[in-house]
């Protein structure tokens, strides 16, 4: 059945005011004015959570002086639930009328008071299903001093995605409560789209499970002090990469090296970060579990001896203790349990999909994004990412060419791009930075493309020391095309290559590695071991978040 609705707003007041401000008079039939320009625009809004607005604005060139309009909307009704229009500042609207998609208005404008780049004020409203939609003007007259006045409809069709509310970072415990209303509902029922926010599992039902992993949300949402930028707007992330060692208690090795224990403090000291991010092989070689416990620990309270908020993620070495992995089950999802319960540790149970090969190696744990705020605490500005860049998987990666390791899953490039846009919904775009552990594929053809004399216009600034080669998954799943669609990622940054520190600007988003923090694993070699052990340092400032800057310190400038 057809909707349709017709509004006539105070007509005889507003034509009333219209002749008193305007001046209106008869005029014998004009020339056309010049042409110009009506359109529609939503900014930088590219989403909308599913019953919440996304409001945009309806702007014109060259038609200063046009004091009557009639435009007419369409909205795509499969995606929204509906469309409003609001007068800007000096418009009157006079009627407007709705009918399955199409919303028509006629509106006066005082020239000497209107903004004609903000006529109208237009809101959309998220239909219950993730899909996308367009809105867009599909015709528009205006008029002056009754002369019509000839002008284009901007040729742009705004097209937003609606997605379903599965941001965790505002849940408590009143969710949970509202998630078990639905307890045992499916995808066949009519309340899905209610529904669907709380199957944490993604497996088409809510049960047991995802109670679970809401009750572990809430705990970490009430572990977990918010990160906000300081009073002067400033903000320092320090990643360190590859501690890489172990105990060996038959031969006497019950600690970490302790150099890298010192360097780590120097850091600290030197640089007074407000946050690290470890990014992966924490772990260097087989232990049982005995020796894997106390090295977990000693690790551990490495980092939260600093009282700094800290975060880790895996690399390829995560499960090499086989033998403690055997004894005591210490995979990733077992050791993130664990750092989970340091007081000054911000990794969150993961916000993704958790999974185990049948090879035994986990994928995808740890998934997480951290916002941070302004220098007031209001309102999240930044956000750090964090991915699983998941254990080896030799068989296939080597039968196809590749060095053994495995590749960001699908699944965890859906769930990155899902949270990109939801956070764009709720909050605006918001830049970040993202760290893992091994490199994309993009990173070879970077440096390969930069140094390539045939190719004078691929230069990428790259900066520091290439000492290796780069060691990429075997197969290039889509990570940077996702964040390059995306456009809130403005750097990417990895370890894996002890003996690499480069970093360049590929096509509008910096790829760059951190050399290693670890003694006990490998360096330059000769005299030159330990040259570029270090952290890399990166500066933020929330007046200009578009960008950032970094650097290497290394334990040879600070010890």
């Amino acid at each position: 059945m057809k909707r349709k609705s017709i509004k006539v707003l105070g007509v005889i007041l507003a034509i009333a005011m219209c002749a008193s401000s305007l001046g209106v008079v008869a005029y014998a039939q004009e020339e056309p004015a010049t042409n110009g320009i009506i359109g529609l625009t939503f900014g930088e809004v590219k989403s909308v959570i599913s019953g919440q607005t996304a409001t945009g604005r309806v702007f014109t060139y060259d038609v200063a002086g046009s004091d009557a309009f009639s435009v007419t909307f369409q909205y795509d009704v499969m995606a929204f639930a509906g469309l409003d229009v609001e007068a800007g500042s000096g418009v009157t609207i006079l009627a407007s009328k709705e009918d399955d998609g199409l919303v028509g208005v006629v509106f006066i404008v005082d020239p000497s008071t209107a903004d004609y780049s903000n006529l109208l004020k237009v809101t959309v409203t998220g239909g219950p299903d993730e899909t996308e939609g367009a809105v867009s003007i599909v015709s528009a007259e205006a008029a002056r001093q009754g002369g019509l006045v000839l002008f284009t409809i901007d040729s742009n069709v705004s097209k937003l995605t609606v997605v379903n509310d599965g941001l965790v970072d505002d849940f408590n415990i009143q969710t949970l409560s509202k998630a078990m209303t639905f307890y045992l509902l499916d995808r066949s029922s009519p309340n899905w789209a209610a529904a669907s926010r709380y199957d944490m599992n993604e497996d088409g039902v809510i049960d047991l499970q995802d109670f679970i992993k809401i009750a572990n949300i809430i705990l970490d949402n009430q572990r977990i002090s918010k990160l906000r930028f300081s009073e002067d707007g400033k903000f320092k992330i320090m990643q360190v990469t590859d501690v890489q060692d172990y105990l060996r208690f038959s031969a006497g090795r019950t600690q970490l090296d302790q150099r890298t224990v010192a360097l780590l403090t120097a850091l600290v000291e030197a640089e007074s970060p407000d946050m690290i991010v470890v990014t992966g092989d924490n772990v260097g070689s087989n232990m049982n579990e005995a020796e894997f416990t106390e090295y977990i620990r000693q690790f551990a309270e490495m980092f939260d001896a600093q009282k700094i908020p800290w975060m880790i993620t895996y690399g390829n070495h995560d499960e090499d203790a086989s033998t403690a992995l055997a004894e005591g089950g210490w995979d990733c999802i077992k050791q993130l349990a664990y750092f989970r319960g340091y007081e000054y540790n911000i990794n969150r149970a993961s916000m993704g999909n958790p999974g185990v090969r049948p090879n035994g190696r986990t994928y995808a744990v740890g998934d997480m994004y951290q916002l941070i705020y302004d220098n007031e605490g209001k309102n999240p500005i930044y956000n750090v990412w964090a991915l699983d860049s998941n254990r080896p998987i030799d068989t296939f990666s080597r039968a196809i060419g590749g060095d053994g390791y495995d590749w960001v899953k699908p699944s965890q490039i859906n769930w990155y791009y899902k949270n990109s846009q939801l956070l764009e919904a709720k909050h605006g775009t918001i830049n970040s930075l993202m760290f893992m552990h091994i490199p994309l594929p993009e990173w070879a053809v970077m440096w390969a493309a930069h140094h390539d004399s045939n190719r004078p216009n691929a230069n990428y600034g790259i900066t520091g020391e290439r000492n290796e080669r780069e060691y990429p998954a075997a197969v290039n799943s889509g990570l940077f095309l996702a964040t390059f669609e995306r456009q809130d990622v403005r750097g990417i940054f990895v370890g894996h290559e002890h003996i690499n520190d480069y970093y360049g600007n590929f096509h509008g988003i910096y790829l760059g590695y951190s050399a290693n923090i670890g003694y006990a694993t490998y360096g330059l070699g000769g005299d030159q071991n330990d040259r570029l052990r270090g952290g890399r340092i990166f500066e933020l400032d929330q007046n200009d978040l578009t960008t950032f800057e970094t650097r290497m310190v290394y334990a040879r400038d600070i010890m």
